[in-house]
């Protein structure tokens, strides 16, 4: 109770000397604590991303382990071509020996690696987001593919597992009478930018962007809005109209 009637003096000493009404106290304590709050979702998000990348690391080196046990049986298939190539040379002579040799490398070629090497993933937003902020980053949590697992649901975010040229595409819907501007992010460089623009008419519109970038591996690729020009309205995902979506693949 003591409190409470401290906090009203404070409040209406504030309403007197400032001029501020209870409701713009109001407005100004939310719009505080929006900034805190999706400065703390950024930090988890690149917390989350963090995650999956040492997941990322563990992956590869659980596959560095295995591969000695590989090398191994590789050694004793070679071993035993070998064996039968001198065979071969020492009853039909130098023709022979070469046709083994061509053998053996053929044999090296073929043998298998366990893993089809593909990266390529394709999401969209379950729900629309309406009036997002500033560096907002849109997480896709509704994944189709996600070969090689490098794109995380949770984050938004797309890791590079390895060095190479990628393709990546983006689709964002705008709802009655919004204005979206976003970006496509490598790291923390916008490397293109679009608008999906449908401002003047009641109406739903949609943009797509397609990019091709050369990254090296653990580059993070993401969407989110325009680091300096505000969004307005509301970015739709939904089945009626279409889903909002994030897709890329390596070359």
């Amino acid at each position: 109770m003591k409190y409470t009637l401290v906090f009203c003096v404070i409040l209406g000493i504030v309403e007197c000397v400032l001029g501020i009404t209870e409701d713009e106290i109001d407005r100004i304590v939310e719009t505080k604590m929006q900034k805190v709050i999706q400065k703390y979702d950024k930090k988890i998000a690149l917390l989350e991303e963090k995650i999956h990348a040492q997941d990322v690391k563990i992956q590869n080196l659980e596959k560095k382990c295995s591969t000695p046990t590989m090398d191994a049986a590789e050694h004793d298939e070679n071993a035993s071509v070998q064996q039968v190539s001198l065979n071969r040379a020492n009853d039909t002579g130098i023709h022979s020996k070469r046709q083994a040799s061509s053998s053996q490398e053929n044999q090296k070629r073929s043998f298998p690696t366990g893993t089809s090497g593909h990266v390529a993933f394709c999401a969209y937003m379950s729900t629309s987001e309406n009036s997002p902020s500033l560096h907002h980053i849109f997480v896709y949590d509704i994944v189709k593919t996600n070969l090689g697992s490098a794109y995380n649901r949770y984050s938004g975010m797309f890791t590079a597992p390895d060095d190479g040229v990628y393709v990546f595409t983006w689709t964002i819907f705008s709802y009655l009478n919004s204005y979206i501007f976003t970006q496509l992010v490598v790291n923390s460089d916008a490397v293109d930018n679009m608008i999906s623009d449908s401002e003047q008419i009641a109406d739903v519109h949609s943009s797509t962007k397609l990019i091709v970038v050369s990254l090296n591996r653990g580059d993070v690729v993401y969407v989110r809005t325009d680091d300096t020009i505000p969004t307005g309205g509301t970015v739709y995902s939904g089945r009626h109209f279409g889903y909002s979506s994030f897709c890329g693949w390596k070359l």
